[in-house]
């Protein structure tokens, strides 16, 4: 990850509203009406998995461009479900892929498997450490 981002949060009478500027792009972020937001935006969770499909398909299609298989357009859909593990609850991120042209059995595995090693996955199951810096 090379790009630092930096958000602001002050912007006025919008609540919760908040703009990224990356290196190259401006991004807006909002939260849901019920939680005082204007829903004018995605929420941070809602980026946090859009990031994770797209990187997934994108993961998926420079695999398939390689080979010269003609997948046809890639569909990625992530959900954040609260499971049991040894009874205690966890957030699990599922990821369904469909693909619009026909597929050998083979073939949909393969494309499974380089889609889950895509650069995001492999952020998110690792353990990941977080600290403060004053700016």
């Amino acid at each position: 990850m090379k790009d630092t981002l930096h958000a602001n949060g002050n912007l006025g009478e919008k609540n919760y509203l908040v703009e990224i500027k990356t290196t190259n792009h401006t991004i807006m972020v909002d939260e849901p009406v019920s939680i005082g937001g204007a829903d004018s935006f995605p929420n941070p969770a809602q980026y946090l998995l859009s990031a994770l499909a797209s990187c997934t398909a994108i993961t998926i299609k420079m695999y398939a461009v390689n080979k010269g298989w003609d997948v046809g357009n890639i569909n990625v859909d992530v959900k954040l479900k609260e499971v049991l593990s040894a009874g205690k609850p966890i957030k699990k991120m599922v990821k369904a892929v469909q693909f619009e042209n026909h597929l050998e059995d083979s073939q949909v595995e393969r494309l499974l498997t380089i889609g889950s090693k895509c650069p995001i996955s492999k952020l998110l199951e690792q353990p990941i450490e977080m600290e403060f810096e004053k700016l």
